[in-house]
C-alpha cells in the first residue's frame, strides 16, 4: 500500500509487516513501531509515555482490538534459549547466513544491521528446534529490507535449502519486479515510474497475468470498474444501497442490471470484504442429533432411518459466472450422524464420525489442517470439532458425533436440500416439497418427542438453568431447540444427554457466546491425548506443525477440546516437539 504522503506498508500475508515513512515523520508518529527520531533508546515506550517493564506490557498498551481467545502471551513460565543452545544454529544450515562477511548478504550488512535479524533467527530456530520454515521466514525478512532500500542479494536458497515453490503458471525469482504485469495494469495504467527496488517472490510465467493470487493469459482477465478490478466470473455490487448487480464476464465484458435491493430482513453492508444484501441475523442449518434438524429458515423438523440424503446443493451458475456446483451431504444410520460429505470445487472431502484432526480427499487420508485447490476448499481441527470452508460457500461444522452446523451466506443460487431454500420462510422448507424433493424411502419422519418421566427430563434442565454453564449462552442461542433434542435423547432409548450438550456448547461458541465449565456439572468428561489438556476455550487450529509453515484455514472463534502442552505442536492428533515436525 503506498500513499500520497509518501507512506508505504508491505506484508507478506504472514510473519513479516514493514511501514516506511519520510523523514518529514520523525518524531511525529507512535506506536509500537517507536517514534523515528533517530533514537533506538525511547522506543520502548506505553501509550501513556511510560517505559514498558517487557515487551508484553508493551504490546498491550497499543493494542486496538482483541481477537477471541487472542491472549497476549505466556505470563510465567515462558519458553527460554541459552546462548549454548543458540549456539547449535548459528551454522550455514541455519541462521548463520545473514552475518557470513562473505556471504550473500555481505553487501547489505552497512545498509542495515543485521544483529537483530540474527538474533530473531536464533530465537525462533531454538524454539521450533531448526524447524526449516521458521528460519527460511526470518531470513527472508531480512532479504525483503535490504531489498526495500535497493541493495542487491545474492542467491542464498538451494534445493535442500529453503526452496520456493510457486503456484502454476507462476515462477521463483530473487530479484523481481515490484510492479509486475497484471490484469489491472493491462486493462488501466499503472504508475510504476517511482519504483526502483526489486523483491524475491513468485511471478507470472511469460505470457500470463496476475489476477488476483493467480496468474492467467490475457484473456481470461477480469474487469476494471472505477480504478476497482474484478477477476472473471465474480458478481458484486459495486455500490450501496445494493441495486446495481454487475457480472464480468469473458473478455473483460462488465455487465451491470438494475436490482431490487435487499430485502426487509437484509442490509447492504460489508462482510469478509463483500458488499452485499447480508442478514441482518445469521442463519444456519443445524443437525441437532436424535434424527432433529433445524433448516436455514428455522423449520424444526425430525427423521430416522439408515440412509443418506442432501443438505444443502448449489447449483452451477451459468457459464459466463462460473459458479462451482457445491454439495453437502449426510450419511445417517438409525439417527446417528456416519459421515458428513462435502462436494466443491471438484475435491470431495469426507469427514467421518468418531475421527479428529484428518478426513479423507478424494478417497486419500489427510491430516489436518488444509488447503485444497489453491485455497478455495479449507479444513481445519477447532476445539474438538472440524472446520470446512468453501470460498465464497458454506462453512461446516462437525463435531465428529451428532452435531452439524451448516453457515451459509448469501448467494446468487437459491439453496435445495433438507437446510431449506433460504428465503425467509420457514412453512416452504417441508421435505416433502416440490423446491427440495423427497427424503430417500429409506429414511422415515419421527414421531414428536416422546414422553419423559420428571426423572427423566431434570438429565437436560441444566441447559436452561439461569445460573447454570450455559448462562452465558442464553442470549445468543436460545435454549429450547437443543433442550427438545436433548429430551429425544434422554427419553427415545438412547439415554445420553452428552451429545445434547455438546451440540448446544458448540453452537453457543459459535456464536460468541459464553460458555462456562461444564463437564463436570453435566456428567460429561472429555479425555485428552497424552501431553495434552482439556481447555474450555481452545485455540488448536493456530498451534500445529502445519502452521509453522503457512497460515491454516482457522476460525475466529475458539471452542473446547484438547491443547498440547506448552512448547509443543499438534501433527496431526499427537503432540509432538517442534523439531519433529514433518514437512
Amino acid at each position: 500500500i503506498t500513499t500520497d504522503m509518501g507512506v508505504t506498508v508491505t506484508f507478506d500475508w504472514y510473519s513479516y509487516a514493514r511501514v516506511i515513512i519520510p523523514n518529514t515523520y520523525a518524531g511525529a508518529v507512535c506506536g509500537l513501531c517507536g517514534n523515528a527520531n533517530g533514537d533506538p533508546h525511547d522506543d520502548f515506550v506505553t501509550r501513556d509515555g511510560h517505559r514498558a517493564d517487557n515487551e508484553t506490557q508493551l504490546g498491550d498498551s497499543w493494542k486496538v482490538g482483541d481477537v477471541p481467545g487472542c491472549s497476549p502471551g505466556c505470563s510465567e513460565g515462558c519458553q527460554v534459549c541459552s546462548d549454548t543452545q543458540k549456539r547449535a544454529y548459528r551454522g550455514d544450515k541455519h541462521c548463520g547466513l545473514l552475518g557470513k562477511k562473505r556471504g550473500p548478504f555481505a553487501a547489505c550488512h552497512t545498509v542495515i544491521d543485521p544483529a537483530p535479524y540474527l538474533d530473531d533467527c536464533l530465537f525462533d530456530a531454538c524454539l521450533y528446534e531448526g524447524h526449516q520454515d521458521t528460519v527460511c521466514q526470518a531470513i527472508g525478512a531480512y532479504v525483503a529490507a535490504c531489498q526495500s532500500q535497493g541493495v542487491a542479494v545474492r542467491p542464498w536458497r538451494t534445493a535442500a535449502f529453503c526452496s520456493f515453490v510457486c503456484p502454476p503458471n507462476q515462477h521463483y525469482e530473487l530479484c523481481g519486479p515490484t510492479c509486475p504485469a497484471t490484469c489491472q495494469g493491462e486493462a488501466g495504467p499503472q504508475d510504476c515510474s517511482d519504483v526502483s527496488t526489486c523483491s524475491e517472490g513468485c511471478f507470472c510465467d511469460p505470457g500470463f497475468f496476475r489476477s488476483g493470487d493467480h496468474c492467467v493469459p490475457l484473456p481470461q482477465c477480469g474487469c476494471l470498474l472505477e480504478g476497482r478490478y474484478y477477476p472473471r466470473g465474480v458478481q458484486f455490487y459495486p455500490e450501496p444501497p445494493c441495486t446495481r448487480r454487475c457480472i464480468c464476464s469473458e473478455n473483460g465484458r462488465l455487465e451491470c442490471h438494475p436490482t431490487p435491493g435487499c430485502s426487509s430482513d437484509e442490509e447492504c453492508i460489508v462482510q469478509d470484504g463483500v458488499l452485499g444484501c447480508h442478514p441482518r441475523t445469521c442463519r444456519q442449518c443445524q443437525v441437532l442429533g436424535a434424527g432433529a434438524y433445524s433448516t436455514f429458515d428455522g423449520h424444526l423438523g425430525n427423521f430416522g432411518g439408515s440412509c443418506s440424503f442432501l443438505l444443502l446443493e448449489l447449483e452451477r451458475g451459468e457459464p459466463e459466472e462460473e459458479l462451482e456446483l457445491i454439495t453437502v451431504a449426510l450419511e445417517q444410520k438409525d439417527t446417528e450422524v456416519q459421515r458428513v460429505i462435502v462436494m466443491a470445487h471438484g475435491v470431495t472431502v469426507v469427514m467421518d464420525r468418531g475421527q479428529q484432526w484428518e478426513v479423507t480427499v478424494d478417497g486419500e487420508r489427510h491430516l489436518l489442517p488444509l488447503w485444497l485447490r489453491g485455497g478455495a476448499v479449507g479444513v481445519a481441527q477447532v476445539g474438538s470439532h472440524r472446520l470446512l470452508q468453501v470460498q465464497g460457500g458454506p462453512k461446516i461444522l462437525y463435531d465428529g458425533n451428532t452435531y452439524v452446523v451448516l453457515t451459509l451466506p448469501p448467494v446468487s443460487r437459491r439453496p435445495r436440500g433438507l437446510c431449506g431454500n433460504f428465503n425467509g420462510d420457514p412453512n416452504d422448507d417441508d421435505p416433502n416439497g416440490e423446491a427440495l424433493g423427497s427424503l430417500p424411502s429409506n429414511c422415515t419422519y419421527l414421531a414428536p418427542t416422546p414422553s419423559c418421566s420428571p426423572a427423566q427430563e431434570q438429565h437436560c434442565t441444566v441447559m436452561e438453568d439461569p445460573e447454570g454453564p450455559f448462562a452465558g449462552c442464553h442470549e445468543v442461542v436460545p435454549p429450547r431447540t437443543y433442550l427438545v433434542t436433548c429430551k429425544r435423547q434422554v427419553c427415545g432409548g438412547v439415554g445420553d444427554p452428552c451429545p445434547s450438550f455438546q451440540g448446544y456448547a458448540t453452537a453457543c461458541q459459535a456464536a460468541g457466546g459464553t460458555l462456562w465449565e461444564r463437564r463436570e456439572a453435566t456428567g460429561c468428561p472429555l479425555t485428552c491425548p497424552a501431553k495434552s489438556h482439556y481447555q474450555l476455550c481452545a485455540r488448536t487450529c493456530e498451534h500445529t506443525c502445519a502452521g509453522v509453515s503457512a497460515p491454516p484455514p482457522c476460525s475466529e472463534r475458539c471452542f473446547e477440546g484438547c491443547q498440547c502442552a506448552e512448547g509443543l505442536l499438534f501433527d496431526g492428533a499427537r503432540c509432538v516437539l517442534p523439531g519433529t515436525c514433518g514437512c
